[in-house]
């Protein structure tokens, strides 16, 4: 493991969420998830670099989340995009997504969620809030192509307590 500057890597961090995704693993006990986003990405909040994860309301890892805020980000530097669509689109509900699938969880060095093993730049989150969406803030036409259904995202915000690169 090396640790590195969040600021060094937010320019890759932000071009994968946008050609394919990052995973985000949340946990809360024995229950863990591993989903795949593709919007969200690194800011500075309360002085503090942050990473900001939306997770649908109807999504499984958002009632985990929820309950322990606390989050990984695992961005694959090389082609896993096989098992980012199968982590985008199974529910944690049906199948644990670290059996069989390419996908292993492992500790995390400082939040009590696992990484994604396979990914070699890991970021590490600890929770400092979230916002729930609220449909008649948003701008009309974003909020009928994107929320048509009603299903709107909580936006969680963790504060990013380690970066590195996997060995």
């Amino acid at each position: 493991m090396r640790e590195i500057p969040i600021t060094e890597v937010v320019n890759l961090i932000t071009a994968k969420m946008a050609n394919g995704g990052v995973f985000l693993c949340v946990a809360n006990g024995e229950t863990k998830n591993v989903m795949t986003i593709g919007w969200g990405g690194v800011n500075t909040f309360f002085g503090a670099p942050c990473f900001l994860a939306p997770v649908r309301q109807s999504r499984y890892s958002y009632g985990i989340i929820r309950k322990n805020g606390a989050f990984t980000v695992g961005v694959p530097l090389h082609d896993m995009r096989k098992q980012l669509a199968f982590a985008g689109s199974e529910s944690g509900r049906d199948v644990d997504k670290f059996v069989g699938h390419g996908i292993t969880a492992a500790s995390a060095q400082a939040v009590n969620v696992p990484i994604v093993k396979e990914c070699e730049l890991q970021l590490e989150c600890e929770p400092q809030g979230y916002v729930e969406q609220k449909a008649d803030m948003m701008i009309p036409e974003i909020r009928d192509r994107v929320y048509a259904d009603g299903d709107m995202h909580t936006f969680f915000l963790g504060k990013i307590v380690r970066c590195y690169y996997t060995e």
